[in-house]
């Protein structure tokens, strides 16, 4: 049965360990010069290693809440926890740029998207009194692992190289997996399979009189992904950023985790009215912070680059923790799995363009100035679409009415 109460606080412990776990994938700005010496290849592909690991972590998103409906919640936990630490180990041993993608790109990047949905997923459904926080909090676990992975990966890469880096995350991320799936135990997760007949007309009945909220999805979908696409451009390359400015790359990644989790933690504290509003002032104030930070970056200003990469953080953050809990304002608990799924399909799109396209641009111009421009460009035209799609949304806040079964145990 998935209750609330302590039950539901022993979920939440689990799903922010294993989100914890996954999100040392935003660590990956640490291997990026590490990797081109040792595999002889140029930034730009290195970097398309890490945005095929966001589009595999996409991909994973969109479908694995089937999965969470059929399996018990310890199994999901080990299939996303070992199959990640399995990617990672491949790609430590990775000789060529081709093995290195199928490990840390294909192998880690899906099963990293199959244990973060599964945590956002099962979080909510535990606490359904507190779904926000709930969000927040899983959200924000995920931006801290790659402040705490920097702080412990930093070291030992500079001194023993990539692979050893690449091992030592295995283990870190196979140790966290364990304890998570002792945590959630065996419940299987609550769908729509769950509901008896009258109920799923009753939903359906709903969500075709609110048809106008999918087409708010459509506009939510190019806000999100263009709020995404800039804060993934500077985030997959924050520690060379800072670098090129003078300043220390590491330090760069442990400061950007850290800002990114107090933005999800911040966001988990918010009412929904206050929700809708952000997700426009957000990508606004990243703008501003682009334009500021680009043009001082390049001067030489490692501190003056250290704060923006911050506040870049913390407004991301922010924005990947506000979406979903606006994505389950209007769909409620049994709609949310698949409407944010197909909402989530913009991250990947952005993590497939950002990276990729801030290394060659990069390599074309020595300068990240360009790439942070154009990704102030992208920020702001978010905050414009947001203001458009929310405009056209209710005032009031409030969520939508959910089905009778959104509120009751579950069984499993």
């Amino acid at each position: 049965m998935l209750e609330a109460g302590q039950g539901g606080r022993r979920d939440l412990v689990g799903c922010v360990l294993l989100s914890a776990a996954m999100g040392t994938v935003h660590a990956w700005s640490l291997f990026l010069e590490p990797l081109e010496g040792r595999l002889g290849v140029g930034r730009g592909m290195v970097s398309t290693v890490y945005s095929v690991a966001l589009v595999a972590i996409t991909v994973a998103v969109l479908v694995g809440h089937r999965l969470f409906r059929r399996a018990p919640g310890w199994m999901v936990v080990g299939l996303a926890s070992g199959g990640a630490a399995v990617g990672l180990l491949v790609a430590a041993w990775a000789p060529t740029w081709w093995i290195l993608m199928a490990g840390y790109g294909v192998a880690f990047g899906a099963a990293n998207g199959l244990g973060y949905a599964f945590a956002l997923q099962r979080s909510a459904e535990a606490n359904p009194d507190s779904t926000g926080m709930a969000l927040g909090l899983t959200t924000a676990a995920y931006a801290l692992g790659a402040a705490l992975a920097a702080l412990l990966l930093d070291g030992p890469i500079v001194e023993h190289g990539p692979g050893h880096g690449l091992r030592l995350l295995a283990l870190v991320v196979a140790v966290a997996g364990a304890v998570a799936m002792l945590l959630v135990g065996s419940e299987r997760s609550a769908g729509a399979t769950d509901q008896s007949a009258g109920q799923r007309a009753g939903q359906r009945s709903d969500q075709s009189a609110g048809s106008a909220g999918w087409r708010a999805v459509t506009g939510l979908w190019v806000a999100y992904g263009l709020a995404v696409l800039a804060g993934l451009m500077v985030l997959g390359h924050a520690a060379a950023i800072v670098e090129e400015a003078g300043g220390r790359g590491g330090a760069t990644v442990v400061v950007a985790g850290l800002a990114s989790a107090a933005g999800g933690v911040w966001m988990a504290r918010t009412k929904p009215i206050a929700r809708h509003r952000l997700v426009v002032a957000l990508p606004s104030a990243t703008a501003g912070m682009l334009v500021v930070g680009g043009l001082a970056t390049t001067g030489g200003d490692g501190t003056v680059a250290l704060v923006m990469v911050a506040v870049v953080a913390a407004a991301y953050g922010a924005v990947i923790a506000v979406y979903p809990a606006v994505i389950h304002d209007r769909f409620g608990v049994d709609g949310y799995p698949s409407a944010y799924g197909r909402m989530f399909t913009a991250w990947g799109v952005a993590g497939l363009v950002g990276p990729v396209g801030a290394g060659l641009l990069f390599e074309m111009a020595d300068t990240y100035r360009l790439p942070i421009l154009l990704a102030a460009v992208a920020a702001a035209s978010s905050g414009l679409v947001a203001r458009r799609v929310t405009s056209q949304q209710p005032s009031s806040g409030a969520p939508p009415s959910r089905s009778p079964s959104a509120r009751r145990p579950r069984s499993a």
